[in-house]
Protein backbone atom coordinates (compact mmCIF):
# COMPACT_ATOMS: atom_id res chain seq x y z
CA UNK A 1 0.00 0.00 0.00
CA UNK A 2 1.38 3.40 -1.02
CA UNK A 3 2.13 6.25 1.41
CA UNK A 4 -0.80 8.46 -0.67
CA UNK A 5 -3.57 5.81 0.39
CA UNK A 6 -2.37 5.35 3.62
CA UNK A 7 -2.79 9.33 3.88
CA UNK A 8 -6.26 8.41 2.06
CA UNK A 9 -7.42 5.99 4.90
CA UNK A 10 -6.14 8.57 7.47
CA UNK A 11 -8.54 11.53 5.97
CA UNK A 12 -10.63 8.66 5.49
CA UNK A 13 -10.77 7.18 9.23
CA UNK A 14 -9.85 10.65 11.57
CA UNK A 15 -13.23 11.59 12.55
CA UNK A 16 -15.26 9.22 14.86
CA UNK A 17 -18.20 7.19 13.75
CA UNK A 18 -21.44 9.59 14.33
CA UNK A 19 -19.14 12.63 15.55
CA UNK A 20 -20.48 16.04 14.56
CA UNK A 21 -18.35 17.84 12.17
CA UNK A 22 -16.92 21.13 12.70
CA UNK A 23 -16.90 22.20 8.88
CA UNK A 24 -18.45 21.17 5.61
CA UNK A 25 -18.30 21.88 1.83
CA UNK A 26 -19.94 21.60 -1.70
CA UNK A 27 -17.69 20.78 -4.88
CA UNK A 28 -18.80 22.75 -7.73
CA UNK A 29 -17.09 21.38 -11.56
CA UNK A 30 -15.40 24.77 -13.58
CA UNK A 31 -13.34 24.68 -16.44
CA UNK A 32 -10.32 22.38 -15.91
CA UNK A 33 -11.30 21.41 -12.30
CA UNK A 34 -13.61 22.20 -9.37
CA UNK A 35 -14.58 24.29 -7.22
CA UNK A 36 -14.28 23.53 -3.14
CA UNK A 37 -17.02 26.11 -1.59
CA UNK A 38 -16.46 26.00 2.38
CA UNK A 39 -19.43 26.51 4.87
CA UNK A 40 -20.11 26.29 8.57
CA UNK A 41 -16.46 26.02 8.42
CA UNK A 42 -13.57 27.50 11.00
CA UNK A 43 -10.76 29.31 10.08
CA UNK A 44 -7.31 27.59 9.64
CA UNK A 45 -5.27 25.11 7.44
CA UNK A 46 -7.19 22.01 5.38
CA UNK A 47 -5.92 19.91 3.14
CA UNK A 48 -8.35 18.49 -0.10
CA UNK A 49 -7.83 15.36 -1.73
CA UNK A 50 -9.22 14.24 -5.11
CA UNK A 51 -8.89 10.45 -6.67
CA UNK A 52 -10.02 9.47 -10.06
CA UNK A 53 -12.25 6.72 -9.72
CA UNK A 54 -10.84 3.07 -10.04
CA UNK A 55 -6.85 4.62 -10.49
CA UNK A 56 -4.41 4.98 -7.79
CA UNK A 57 -3.58 8.75 -8.93
CA UNK A 58 -4.30 11.36 -6.11
CA UNK A 59 -4.47 15.18 -6.68
CA UNK A 60 -3.63 16.50 -2.71
CA UNK A 61 -3.55 19.87 -1.81
CA UNK A 62 -2.05 20.51 1.44
CA UNK A 63 -2.52 23.51 4.19
CA UNK A 64 -5.68 25.28 2.30
CA UNK A 65 -6.05 28.51 4.43
CA UNK A 66 -9.47 29.62 5.05
CA UNK A 67 -10.46 32.81 6.72
CA UNK A 68 -14.25 32.97 6.83
CA UNK A 69 -16.83 30.19 6.64
CA UNK A 70 -17.95 31.71 3.35
CA UNK A 71 -14.27 30.98 1.67
CA UNK A 72 -13.50 28.63 -1.87
CA UNK A 73 -10.65 27.24 -3.29
CA UNK A 74 -10.02 25.85 -6.76
CA UNK A 75 -8.66 23.01 -7.54
CA UNK A 76 -7.60 22.41 -11.33
CA UNK A 77 -5.59 20.46 -13.76
CA UNK A 78 -7.69 17.46 -13.51
CA UNK A 79 -9.23 15.21 -16.45
CA UNK A 80 -12.09 16.53 -18.27
CA UNK A 81 -15.04 13.88 -18.21
CA UNK A 82 -13.87 12.34 -15.45
CA UNK A 83 -15.55 11.31 -11.57
CA UNK A 84 -13.30 11.98 -8.60
CA UNK A 85 -14.05 11.31 -4.98
CA UNK A 86 -12.97 13.84 -2.98
CA UNK A 87 -12.39 14.63 0.61
CA UNK A 88 -11.94 17.87 2.57
CA UNK A 89 -10.26 17.46 6.14
CA UNK A 90 -9.41 20.05 8.85
CA UNK A 91 -6.15 20.28 10.53
CA UNK A 92 -6.10 20.89 14.28
CA UNK A 93 -3.45 22.50 15.66
CA UNK A 94 -2.33 19.84 17.95
CA UNK A 95 -1.41 17.46 15.23
CA UNK A 96 -5.05 15.85 15.13
CA UNK A 97 -7.55 15.53 11.75
CA UNK A 98 -11.29 16.42 11.10
CA UNK A 99 -13.07 14.80 8.44
CA UNK A 100 -15.55 17.78 6.84
CA UNK A 101 -19.13 16.85 5.29
CA UNK A 102 -19.40 17.26 2.03
CA UNK A 103 -21.80 16.50 -0.77
CA UNK A 104 -21.87 12.73 -2.04
CA UNK A 105 -17.82 13.20 -1.77
CA UNK A 106 -18.07 12.34 -5.57
CA UNK A 107 -18.47 14.42 -8.77
CA UNK A 108 -17.55 14.99 -12.31
CA UNK A 109 -15.21 17.49 -14.03
CA UNK A 110 -16.54 19.15 -17.50
CA UNK A 111 -16.14 18.27 -21.04
CA UNK A 112 -13.08 20.06 -22.82
CA UNK A 113 -13.18 22.39 -25.30
CA UNK A 114 -11.06 22.90 -28.81
CA UNK A 115 -9.55 26.11 -27.14
CA UNK A 116 -8.71 24.99 -23.93
CA UNK A 117 -5.96 23.10 -25.65
CA UNK A 118 -2.96 25.18 -27.53
CA UNK A 119 -0.60 23.10 -29.81
CA UNK A 120 3.00 24.33 -29.27
CA UNK A 121 6.66 23.27 -30.48
CA UNK A 122 8.58 22.27 -27.07
CA UNK A 123 9.98 18.75 -27.60
CA UNK A 124 11.63 17.71 -30.92
CA UNK A 125 10.07 14.77 -32.86
CA UNK A 126 6.90 14.98 -30.36
CA UNK A 127 3.45 16.63 -30.60
CA UNK A 128 3.46 18.65 -27.70
CA UNK A 129 0.06 20.46 -26.60
CA UNK A 130 -0.22 23.28 -23.75
CA UNK A 131 -3.80 23.12 -21.46
CA UNK A 132 -4.97 23.65 -17.57
CA UNK A 133 -6.59 20.06 -18.34
CA UNK A 134 -4.81 16.83 -17.63
CA UNK A 135 -4.69 15.26 -21.18
CA UNK A 136 -3.50 12.41 -20.57
CA UNK A 137 -6.38 10.26 -20.64
CA UNK A 138 -6.50 11.19 -24.48
CA UNK A 139 -5.53 8.35 -26.64
CA UNK A 140 -4.41 8.57 -30.64
CA UNK A 141 -7.06 6.65 -32.85
CA UNK A 142 -4.60 4.79 -34.80
CA UNK A 143 -1.48 3.91 -32.44
CA UNK A 144 -3.46 4.36 -28.92
CA UNK A 145 -0.90 6.40 -27.22
CA UNK A 146 -1.32 8.59 -24.51
CA UNK A 147 0.26 12.69 -24.53
CA UNK A 148 2.42 12.22 -21.48
CA UNK A 149 3.31 15.41 -19.02
CA UNK A 150 6.26 17.05 -19.78
CA UNK A 151 6.76 20.76 -17.80
CA UNK A 152 4.56 22.74 -16.74
CA UNK A 153 0.77 22.57 -18.35
CA UNK A 154 2.73 20.95 -20.84
CA UNK A 155 1.76 17.66 -22.53
CA UNK A 156 3.72 16.02 -24.92
CA UNK A 157 3.80 12.61 -27.28
CA UNK A 158 5.81 11.15 -29.71
CA UNK A 159 4.44 9.64 -32.86
CA UNK A 160 4.63 6.01 -33.90
CA UNK A 161 6.40 5.07 -36.87
CA UNK A 162 2.97 3.96 -38.69
CA UNK A 163 1.59 7.59 -37.49
CA UNK A 164 4.10 9.52 -40.11
CA UNK A 165 1.83 10.91 -42.58
CA UNK A 166 -0.68 10.49 -41.59
CA UNK A 167 -3.36 13.07 -39.53
CA UNK A 168 -2.88 11.94 -36.21
CA UNK A 169 -6.25 12.37 -33.72
CA UNK A 170 -6.71 12.32 -30.30
CA UNK A 171 -9.87 11.81 -28.49
CA UNK A 172 -10.81 11.77 -24.99
CA UNK A 173 -12.34 7.88 -23.86
CA UNK A 174 -14.64 9.84 -21.16
CA UNK A 175 -16.35 12.72 -23.22
CA UNK A 176 -18.63 10.01 -25.09
CA UNK A 177 -21.07 12.57 -25.38
CA UNK A 178 -18.89 15.43 -26.33
CA UNK A 179 -17.81 15.86 -30.09
CA UNK A 180 -14.20 17.04 -29.30
CA UNK A 181 -10.72 15.93 -31.45
CA UNK A 182 -6.91 16.99 -31.42
CA UNK A 183 -5.61 16.65 -34.99
CA UNK A 184 -2.54 16.97 -36.15
CA UNK A 185 -0.93 15.67 -39.52
CA UNK A 186 2.26 14.12 -39.07
CA UNK A 187 4.80 15.19 -41.51
CA UNK A 188 7.62 13.02 -43.16
CA UNK A 189 9.71 15.42 -40.99
CA UNK A 190 9.09 12.95 -37.94
CA UNK A 191 10.98 10.20 -39.84
CA UNK A 192 14.46 9.65 -38.24
CA UNK A 193 16.58 7.44 -39.91
CA UNK A 194 17.65 5.16 -37.46
CA UNK A 195 13.83 4.00 -37.46
CA UNK A 196 14.20 3.20 -41.13
CA UNK A 197 14.51 -0.64 -41.17
CA UNK A 198 17.09 -1.66 -43.77
CA UNK A 199 17.05 -5.13 -45.16
CA UNK A 200 20.25 -5.68 -46.91
CA UNK A 201 20.59 -7.06 -50.11
CA UNK A 202 21.24 -10.88 -50.79
CA UNK A 203 20.82 -11.14 -54.59
CA UNK A 204 22.52 -9.82 -57.26
CA UNK A 205 21.20 -7.14 -58.95
CA UNK A 206 21.18 -5.81 -56.06
CA UNK A 207 18.15 -4.32 -54.29
CA UNK A 208 17.92 -2.70 -50.77
CA UNK A 209 13.86 -2.38 -49.88
CA UNK A 210 13.53 0.23 -47.12
CA UNK A 211 10.79 0.22 -44.86
CA UNK A 212 8.99 2.77 -45.11
CA UNK A 213 5.80 4.43 -43.31
CA UNK A 214 3.23 2.76 -44.69
CA UNK A 215 0.90 5.99 -45.59
CA UNK A 216 4.03 7.58 -47.34
CA UNK A 217 2.89 6.90 -50.72
CA UNK A 218 5.39 9.63 -52.45
CA UNK A 219 8.26 8.58 -50.69
CA UNK A 220 11.31 6.99 -52.79
CA UNK A 221 14.58 5.58 -52.04
CA UNK A 222 18.24 5.54 -53.89
CA UNK A 223 21.18 3.90 -52.75
CA UNK A 224 24.93 4.47 -53.26
CA UNK A 225 27.44 2.48 -52.32
CA UNK A 226 31.23 2.02 -51.76
CA UNK A 227 34.03 -0.83 -51.28
CA UNK A 228 35.59 -0.96 -48.01
CA UNK A 229 38.70 1.58 -48.14
CA UNK A 230 37.27 2.93 -51.58
CA UNK A 231 34.89 5.22 -50.31
CA UNK A 232 35.82 7.84 -52.96
CA UNK A 233 34.96 4.80 -56.12
CA UNK A 234 30.92 5.29 -55.49
CA UNK A 235 28.81 2.50 -57.47
CA UNK A 236 25.38 1.70 -57.91
CA UNK A 237 23.65 -0.72 -56.71
CA UNK A 238 23.44 -2.13 -60.55
CA UNK A 239 27.44 -1.86 -60.43
CA UNK A 240 28.05 -4.53 -57.81
CA UNK A 241 29.77 -7.24 -57.48
CA UNK A 242 29.48 -10.56 -55.85
CA UNK A 243 31.90 -12.01 -52.85
CA UNK A 244 32.47 -8.09 -51.93
CA UNK A 245 32.22 -6.18 -48.64
CA UNK A 246 30.03 -2.57 -49.52
CA UNK A 247 28.72 -0.16 -46.92
CA UNK A 248 25.98 1.82 -48.47
CA UNK A 249 23.58 4.35 -47.89
CA UNK A 250 20.29 5.54 -48.82
CA UNK A 251 18.41 8.73 -50.10
CA UNK A 252 14.85 9.09 -48.83
CA UNK A 253 13.09 12.13 -51.67
CA UNK A 254 9.43 13.13 -51.35
CA UNK A 255 8.83 13.76 -54.77
CA UNK A 256 12.07 13.46 -55.70
CA UNK A 257 12.84 16.20 -52.93
CA UNK A 258 15.55 14.79 -50.47
CA UNK A 259 14.11 14.39 -46.78
CA UNK A 260 16.70 12.22 -45.51
CA UNK A 261 19.57 10.34 -45.59
CA UNK A 262 19.77 6.73 -44.39
CA UNK A 263 22.33 5.13 -41.53
CA UNK A 264 24.81 3.02 -43.48
CA UNK A 265 23.98 -0.44 -44.07
CA UNK A 266 26.58 -3.23 -44.62
CA UNK A 267 26.59 -6.43 -46.34
CA UNK A 268 27.92 -8.30 -49.33
CA UNK A 269 25.97 -11.27 -51.62
CA UNK A 270 27.99 -14.80 -51.69
CA UNK A 271 25.69 -16.06 -54.52
CA UNK A 272 25.76 -19.28 -52.47
CA UNK A 273 27.33 -21.38 -55.36
CA UNK A 274 26.42 -25.03 -56.07
CA UNK A 275 28.81 -26.76 -58.31
CA UNK A 276 27.57 -29.85 -59.93
CA UNK A 277 30.36 -32.25 -61.60
CA UNK A 278 28.35 -33.86 -64.81
CA UNK A 279 31.21 -35.83 -66.01
CA UNK A 280 34.03 -36.74 -63.97
CA UNK A 281 36.55 -39.23 -66.44
CA UNK A 282 39.16 -40.89 -64.94
CA UNK A 283 41.82 -42.81 -66.55
CA UNK A 284 44.44 -44.99 -64.82
CA UNK A 285 46.43 -41.92 -64.49
CA UNK A 286 44.25 -38.58 -64.55
CA UNK A 287 40.61 -37.48 -64.50
CA UNK A 288 38.83 -35.36 -66.84
CA UNK A 289 36.41 -33.19 -64.46
CA UNK A 290 33.41 -31.07 -66.17
CA UNK A 291 31.12 -28.67 -63.85
CA UNK A 292 28.39 -26.70 -63.64
CA UNK A 293 28.08 -23.82 -61.74
CA UNK A 294 24.88 -22.27 -60.73
CA UNK A 295 22.93 -20.13 -57.80
CA UNK A 296 19.96 -19.03 -56.77
CA UNK A 297 20.81 -15.94 -55.38
CA UNK A 298 23.08 -14.42 -58.74
CA UNK A 299 22.14 -14.45 -62.26
CA UNK A 300 24.48 -16.33 -64.66
CA UNK A 301 25.90 -13.24 -65.92
CA UNK A 302 27.73 -12.28 -62.32
CA UNK A 303 29.69 -15.53 -62.61
CA UNK A 304 31.51 -14.90 -65.82
CA UNK A 305 34.42 -13.32 -63.43
CA UNK A 306 35.05 -16.78 -61.49
CA UNK A 307 37.91 -18.87 -62.11
CA UNK A 308 38.67 -21.96 -60.90
CA UNK A 309 41.56 -24.66 -59.88
CA UNK A 310 40.82 -28.60 -59.68
CA UNK A 311 43.56 -30.73 -58.39
CA UNK A 312 43.21 -34.45 -56.19
CA UNK A 313 44.74 -36.16 -53.44
CA UNK A 314 47.98 -33.99 -51.99
CA UNK A 315 49.07 -33.43 -55.47
CA UNK A 316 51.16 -29.87 -54.79
CA UNK A 317 50.14 -28.44 -58.23
CA UNK A 318 46.71 -27.14 -58.79
CA UNK A 319 45.76 -27.77 -62.57
CA UNK A 320 43.99 -24.25 -63.77
CA UNK A 321 40.57 -24.94 -65.50
CA UNK A 322 39.54 -24.42 -69.00
CA UNK A 323 36.90 -21.86 -68.35
CA UNK A 324 33.11 -23.13 -69.99
CA UNK A 325 30.12 -20.74 -70.38
CA UNK A 326 28.05 -21.84 -67.05
CA UNK A 327 31.21 -23.89 -65.09
CA UNK A 328 34.31 -25.24 -66.33
CA UNK A 329 36.29 -28.53 -66.69
CA UNK A 330 40.31 -29.34 -66.49
CA UNK A 331 42.12 -32.51 -66.94
CA UNK A 332 44.44 -33.66 -63.86
CA UNK A 333 47.09 -35.86 -64.57
CA UNK A 334 50.18 -37.78 -62.75
CA UNK A 335 47.61 -39.67 -60.59
CA UNK A 336 48.10 -43.74 -59.36
CA UNK A 337 46.19 -46.30 -60.96
CA UNK A 338 43.88 -47.96 -59.05
CA UNK A 339 43.77 -45.54 -56.44
CA UNK A 340 40.93 -43.35 -54.76
CA UNK A 341 40.86 -39.70 -54.43
CA UNK A 342 38.93 -37.01 -53.01
CA UNK A 343 39.57 -34.54 -55.86
CA UNK A 344 38.25 -30.66 -55.27
CA UNK A 345 37.45 -27.54 -57.40
CA UNK A 346 38.18 -24.23 -55.57
CA UNK A 347 36.50 -21.08 -57.53
CA UNK A 348 37.93 -18.19 -57.19
CA UNK A 349 36.61 -14.36 -57.52
CA UNK A 350 39.49 -11.74 -57.78
CA UNK A 351 41.81 -13.53 -56.29
CA UNK A 352 39.58 -14.43 -52.88
CA UNK A 353 39.40 -18.20 -52.59
CA UNK A 354 35.56 -19.53 -52.31
CA UNK A 355 33.79 -22.67 -50.53
CA UNK A 356 34.82 -25.96 -52.71
CA UNK A 357 33.33 -28.36 -53.97
CA UNK A 358 34.57 -32.01 -53.18
CA UNK A 359 34.15 -34.87 -55.83
CA UNK A 360 35.40 -38.66 -54.91
CA UNK A 361 36.76 -40.51 -57.57
CA UNK A 362 38.73 -44.18 -58.67
CA UNK A 363 41.04 -43.84 -61.28
CA UNK A 364 40.87 -46.93 -63.43
CA UNK A 365 43.27 -49.83 -63.59
CA UNK A 366 46.72 -50.05 -64.75
CA UNK A 367 50.07 -51.91 -65.21
CA UNK A 368 51.18 -53.87 -62.67
CA UNK A 369 55.01 -51.84 -61.71
CA UNK A 370 57.75 -55.15 -62.51
CA UNK A 371 58.30 -57.46 -59.54
CA UNK A 372 61.65 -57.61 -58.25
CA UNK A 373 63.05 -61.51 -58.13
CA UNK A 374 65.16 -63.26 -55.79
CA UNK A 375 66.93 -66.64 -56.72
CA UNK A 376 68.97 -69.08 -54.67
CA UNK A 377 69.51 -72.73 -55.18
CA UNK A 378 67.30 -74.82 -51.93
CA UNK A 379 69.11 -78.03 -53.39
CA UNK A 380 71.64 -78.46 -56.27
CA UNK A 381 68.85 -78.87 -58.96
CA UNK A 382 65.95 -76.84 -57.52
CA UNK A 383 65.70 -73.59 -57.78
CA UNK A 384 63.47 -70.90 -55.15
CA UNK A 385 61.68 -67.88 -56.22
CA UNK A 386 61.19 -65.35 -53.93
CA UNK A 387 59.27 -61.37 -54.83
CA UNK A 388 59.06 -58.10 -53.19
CA UNK A 389 55.08 -56.56 -53.64
CA UNK A 390 55.06 -54.75 -56.58
CA UNK A 391 52.27 -52.12 -56.92
CA UNK A 392 49.35 -53.97 -58.62
CA UNK A 393 47.41 -51.14 -59.76
CA UNK A 394 44.50 -52.94 -59.63
CA UNK A 395 42.38 -55.70 -57.68
CA UNK A 396 43.62 -58.81 -58.03
CA UNK A 397 47.10 -59.92 -56.89
CA UNK A 398 48.44 -62.96 -58.91
CA UNK A 399 52.36 -63.92 -59.63
CA UNK A 400 53.46 -66.27 -62.41
CA UNK A 401 56.88 -67.40 -62.71
CA UNK A 402 58.31 -69.42 -65.71
CA UNK A 403 61.86 -71.64 -66.02
CA UNK A 404 63.40 -71.80 -69.46
CA UNK A 405 66.47 -73.95 -70.56
CA UNK A 406 67.05 -72.66 -73.63
CA UNK A 407 63.96 -71.46 -75.44
CA UNK A 408 62.80 -74.31 -73.94
CA UNK A 409 60.10 -73.82 -71.06
CA UNK A 410 60.51 -76.30 -68.37
CA UNK A 411 58.69 -75.02 -65.53
CA UNK A 412 55.33 -72.77 -65.18
CA UNK A 413 53.48 -71.77 -62.07
CA UNK A 414 50.75 -69.32 -60.42
CA UNK A 415 50.29 -67.87 -57.17
CA UNK A 416 47.74 -65.63 -56.00
CA UNK A 417 48.81 -62.84 -53.18
CA UNK A 418 51.75 -64.60 -52.13
CA UNK A 419 55.16 -65.06 -54.55
CA UNK A 420 57.20 -68.01 -53.53
CA UNK A 421 57.93 -70.55 -56.20
CA UNK A 422 59.96 -74.03 -55.66
CA UNK A 423 61.50 -75.72 -59.08
CA UNK A 424 63.08 -78.95 -58.61
CA UNK A 425 64.17 -81.95 -60.42
CA UNK A 426 66.28 -80.00 -62.86
CA UNK A 427 69.62 -80.32 -64.45
CA UNK A 428 72.65 -79.99 -62.61
CA UNK A 429 75.07 -77.86 -64.05
CA UNK A 430 72.75 -76.36 -66.32
CA UNK A 431 72.23 -72.62 -66.55
CA UNK A 432 68.15 -71.63 -66.85
CA UNK A 433 66.42 -68.33 -67.00
CA UNK A 434 63.18 -67.47 -64.53
CA UNK A 435 60.65 -65.07 -65.92
CA UNK A 436 58.47 -63.22 -63.08
CA UNK A 437 55.41 -61.14 -63.85
CA UNK A 438 52.81 -59.65 -61.98
CA UNK A 439 48.72 -59.82 -63.15
CA UNK A 440 45.81 -57.75 -61.93
CA UNK A 441 43.17 -59.59 -63.18
CA UNK A 442 43.33 -56.82 -66.54
CA UNK A 443 46.87 -56.01 -66.98
CA UNK A 444 50.88 -57.90 -66.84
CA UNK A 445 53.58 -56.75 -65.73
CA UNK A 446 56.61 -56.35 -67.84
CA UNK A 447 58.55 -59.23 -67.07
CA UNK A 448 61.64 -59.44 -64.39
CA UNK A 449 64.31 -62.06 -65.72
CA UNK A 450 67.12 -63.33 -63.87
CA UNK A 451 69.54 -66.48 -65.09
CA UNK A 452 70.87 -68.72 -62.81
CA UNK A 453 72.92 -72.41 -62.49
CA UNK A 454 72.55 -75.47 -61.15
CA UNK A 455 75.05 -77.15 -59.24
CA UNK A 456 77.20 -80.46 -59.80
CA UNK A 457 74.90 -83.96 -59.36
CA UNK A 458 76.35 -84.98 -55.82
CA UNK A 459 74.41 -87.81 -55.13
CA UNK A 460 76.42 -89.53 -58.72
CA UNK A 461 79.80 -87.71 -57.28
CA UNK A 462 79.10 -90.04 -54.46
CA UNK A 463 78.29 -93.46 -56.71
CA UNK A 464 81.39 -92.92 -58.18
CA UNK A 465 83.59 -92.68 -55.52
CA UNK A 466 81.63 -96.09 -54.21
CA UNK A 467 82.27 -97.03 -57.01
CA UNK A 468 85.51 -96.33 -57.55
CA UNK A 469 87.26 -97.14 -54.09
CA UNK A 470 87.34 -100.71 -54.26
CA UNK A 471 88.63 -100.88 -58.09
CA UNK A 472 91.53 -98.44 -56.32
CA UNK A 473 91.90 -100.85 -53.85
CA UNK A 474 92.35 -103.61 -56.05
CA UNK A 475 94.57 -102.06 -58.14
CA UNK A 476 97.04 -101.12 -54.80
CA UNK A 477 96.66 -104.66 -54.08
CA UNK A 478 97.73 -105.90 -57.59
CA UNK A 479 100.53 -103.31 -57.97
CA UNK A 480 102.16 -104.35 -54.53
CA UNK A 481 102.02 -107.84 -56.07
CA UNK A 482 103.36 -106.98 -59.09
CA UNK A 483 106.31 -105.27 -57.10
CA UNK A 484 106.74 -107.97 -54.72
CA UNK A 485 106.63 -110.31 -57.69
CA UNK A 486 109.23 -108.22 -59.69
CA UNK A 487 111.72 -108.21 -56.72
CA UNK A 488 111.55 -111.61 -56.56
CA UNK A 489 112.90 -112.44 -59.71
CA UNK A 490 115.40 -109.71 -59.28
CA UNK A 491 116.53 -111.19 -56.30
CA UNK A 492 117.30 -114.40 -57.74
CA UNK A 493 118.74 -113.01 -60.79
CA UNK A 494 121.07 -110.82 -58.68
CA UNK A 495 121.98 -114.07 -56.91
CA UNK A 496 122.68 -115.95 -60.28
CA UNK A 497 124.66 -113.07 -61.19
CA UNK A 498 126.57 -113.05 -58.14
CA UNK A 499 127.69 -116.75 -58.42
CA UNK A 500 128.68 -116.17 -61.88
CA UNK A 501 130.77 -113.91 -60.74
CA UNK A 502 132.08 -115.42 -57.94
CA UNK A 503 132.64 -118.73 -60.00
CA UNK A 504 134.27 -116.74 -62.58
CA UNK A 505 136.56 -115.28 -59.65
CA UNK A 506 137.88 -119.16 -58.56
CA UNK A 507 141.05 -120.35 -59.65
CA UNK A 508 140.91 -123.17 -61.87
CA UNK A 509 143.50 -125.74 -62.06
CA UNK A 510 144.79 -126.86 -65.53
CA UNK A 511 148.42 -128.38 -65.43
CA UNK A 512 149.19 -126.85 -62.34
CA UNK A 513 148.28 -123.17 -63.45
CA UNK A 514 145.73 -121.10 -62.20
Amino acid sequence: MTVVWRLVLLLLTAAPTGAPSLCSYSVTPIKFGFRIDFSNSPSGDYNIAFTEDGRPDIKITSNVPVSNQTSSYDIQGLKPCTEYEHHVTFLHSDGNVTLCNGSNYKSTTTEMNAGDVKEVNSKPGHVCYQTDWDISSLQSTQSHISPLPHGNKMFCVKPGFNDICSDFIFTSKNCVNAFFTLTKYITDEFLKPEEIKQIPADKLPAEIKPELPPNCNTLTSNYTCWEYSRDNELKTLSELEPFTDYSCTGQIKDNNVLIKNTSVLRFRVDCDLTITVTKPSPTNTSVELIWETTSQKCEDNYLQNLKYFCSCGNAPLAHRSTKLRSGGECNISGLKPFTKYKCKVQPTYNGQHLKEHHQNIETQVGVPEPVTMKLHLQEHNVIQVTCDPPQFNGPQKTYKAQVYYGSERVGNKELSNTCGFVFDNLRYSTTYKVQVTASNGKFESAPNINSITTNYDDKAVIGFLIVLTPLALLLVTYMIYILKKRRTRDDNRDEVFLSTVIYSCVPRSHGGKS
